[in-house]
């Protein structure tokens, strides 16, 4: 059995692509791909900056193939539903243009990763390493979710069973033994740093949050150390919004009335689940007149699919974010934590070796520690009898140079068998490894 990786995500992509290429019904989509040829078991992660697809297969090649082109057919059939239902205003003539032109996005963004590649980005994902707040705990929560919805669904296999609950505990060690995900990291803290960055201080500003899912929760609790004037929450399940403000010391209302909010809000920081946009120019336009402070509503949205029409950041009198702008902040974020991301990339070397000895049955590793320790007997025993054969006539400044060339020439020598032996593992052919156990250690218990 082979992993194979197939993602979209903030490091590409932009939110429209991004937005683009995300599933409408996730479940169905998860469905769909697992019942496609070759493909054995399914799991789909599927976040506000990332859309990646792990799969278990035999032929990997033609399981590829039928993934890639099942992920272009319900792309093109979100742009036609888009284009049919009038949602778009553009010419007939121009529609053809933009799907070619979104084609060739969505080949520029895609990245493929299989059998061991894939495998390391995983256990990376797990860690936070690829998240764009490096370090953060959320993704652990959605892989767990993403795990759970496969085997709901029954589209997952032992195969990505086991490697999805051994990234997760990876993911879990990480942030214990390092200090990764110190202080608050995650897309809301970094919408809430961001909000700072603009205002410079929200003791005096009136904050509305929209979303008490996952997202709208790490806003408020990354507002739990930010001083504001009044912190007002909006869902459509108001007892969830009460019980949001409530932890803040703010208040609730009712999603229909966040037109009226708007109209003395300072900052609005938007994160539900709604599969269109809820904050439109209709709704906006008329309290822009309203509003008495004569200062910009700033609209921070981190929806995916967003929140927010694009034509709203247009309106004079609105200063519009979304995820993309969160990248200065995580840069920063980066810096900070580049010492705690040597120690967790350690952590993930040590891990690979152990989760393929696992998937493969085989100890690698120790295949290719007596391919090294075989080639630095024979490099001993040949250079002592070199040096014998000198006599005299070598110094011991010269012994140490032929030393560490020998060194070399068998690392550089090695190097490629050891890495062949590991692919061989990779791809499961179980006569090669065979071969590779019988050949290197042999007269070994």
């Amino acid at each position: 059995m082979h992993t194979l990786n197939v993602r979209i995500t903030h490091k590409k992509a932009d939110v429209p692509t991004l937005e683009s290429i995300s599933f409408t019904d996730p479940k169905e989509a998860l469905r769909d791909i697992a019942a496609l040829p070759q493909i054995k078991g399914c799991v789909l992660i599927q976040t506000c900056n990332r859309v990646e697809i792990f799969v278990a297969a035999e032929n990997i090649s033609e399981a590829h193939h039928n993934l890639i082109d099942y992920i272009m057919g319900e792309t093109i059939a979100k742009f036609k539903a888009h284009f049919k239902n009038g949602a778009s205003k553009m010419p007939r003539e121009k529609i053809l243009e933009h799907m070619i032109t979104a084609s060739k996005q969505f080949h520029d963004v895609i990245e493929v990763e299989y059998h061991n590649n894939a495998l390391l980005h995983l256990l990376r994902l797990a860690c936070g390493m690829e998240s764009m707040i490096i370090g953060e705990d959320q993704i652990l929560g959605q892989m767990k979710e993403s795990l759970a919805m496969a085997r709901e669904s029954r589209c997952t296999n032992p195969f990505l069973t086991t490697i999805f609950t051994k990234s997760i505990k990876v993911g879990q060690r990480a942030r214990k033994e390092t200090r990764i995900n110190e202080g608050a990291v995650s897309i809301g803290s970094a919408a809430v740093d961001l909000a700072k960055e603009v205002f410079g201080d929200l003791s005096d500003r009136k904050v509305l949050i929209t979303g008490a899912g996952d997202m709208g929760k790490l806003i408020i609790k990354s507002l739990t150390e930010v001083e504001t004037r009044e912190i007002v929450v909006a869902n459509r399940t108001f007892e969830k919004a009460a019980v949001l403000a409530e932890s803040l010391g703010g208040r609730a209302v009712k999603f229909e009335d966040i037109q009226s909010e708007l109209a003395d809000t300072d900052l609005l920081l938007t994160a539900t689940g709604a599969t269109k946009p809820i904050i439109t120019v209709e709704l906006v336009k008329p309290i822009l007149d309203e509003r008495k402070s004569g200062e910009a509503l700033v609209v921070i949205d981190v929806a995916n699919p967003r929140d927010v029409e694009p034509a709203v950041g247009m309106l004079d009198g609105v200063t519009l974010f979304n995820i993309d702008s969160l990248r200065s902040v995580a840069n920063e974020n980066l810096k900070k934590r580049m010492k705690e991301v040597y120690a967790v990339e350690e952590i993930i070397e040590e891990e690979i070796g152990l989760l393929e000895k696992k998937l493969y049955h085989v100890d690698v590793d120790r295949i290719v520690t007596a391919v090294f320790k075989n080639a630095e007997t024979v490099r001993t025993k040949e250079l002592e009898k070199a040096i014998s054969m000198l006599g005299n006539g070598i110094g011991e400044k010269e012994k140490e140079v032929i030393d560490r060339l020998t060194k070399v020439i068998v690392k550089r020598t090695m190097t490629p068998i050891t890495k062949q032996i590991r692919r061989v593992a990779e791809i499961d052919d179980k006569d090669a490894l065979r071969a590779a156990e019988i050949y290197f250690l042999r007269g070994e218990s």
